[in-house]
């Protein structure tokens, strides 16, 4: 075998890239641990005095359109003995289920939660401006019409 006869240049260039080779195997990671973000269930993040309703949307595919995992909403119910649909809530939280992202749930007050689960759905949603703090909570009364007759006397 032939001697290898290293010029100083390649001794110099032979010299760094055994440097950069052993300053690669020091520094870069080990064992790349992947940290995993601790899940975070729904119902442990619920204050006291509300409830989460789970509620089927008629609009769910366009609430889901505007919306990431939470928003803000209005929420209306068509009732059998009403023209049109009735306000349940205005400015209520709703929340996307992280298993199954066609549900929904309401964050709404107890005292409101009993005449929700009253009514049969599906739910409107009407989505408004997530920075909107204060829940509204519609009271539905009876709506009424009087007619009254009057004879023309002549």
């Amino acid at each position: 075998m032939k001697k290898f006869k290293l010029s100083q240049n390649n001794k110099v260039l032979l010299l760094s890239f055994l440097i950069l080779i052993a300053a690669y195997f020091l520094f870069s990671p080990k064992n790349a641990v992947s940290i995993k973000p601790e899940k975070i269930y729904a119902d442990t993040l619920i204050p006291k005095g509300q409830v989460l309703i789970p509620i089927e949307l008629a609009n769910a595919d366009s609430v889901s359109a505007l919306m990431d995992q939470y928003g803000v909403v209005d929420l209306y119910s068509a009732s059998a003995n009403t023209v049109g649909s009735v306000r349940l809530a205005s400015k209520v939280k709703i929340l996307k289920a992280p298993l199954n992202p066609n549900q929904y749930a309401v964050l709404v007050p107890e005292s409101l939660s009993k005449h929700i689960m009253s009514l049969s759905g599906p739910f409107w949603a009407v989505v408004q401006n997530r920075d909107t703090k204060q829940t509204e909570i519609e009271e539905i009364k009876p709506k009424t019409v009087r007619i009254e007759y009057h004879q023309n006397g002549g």
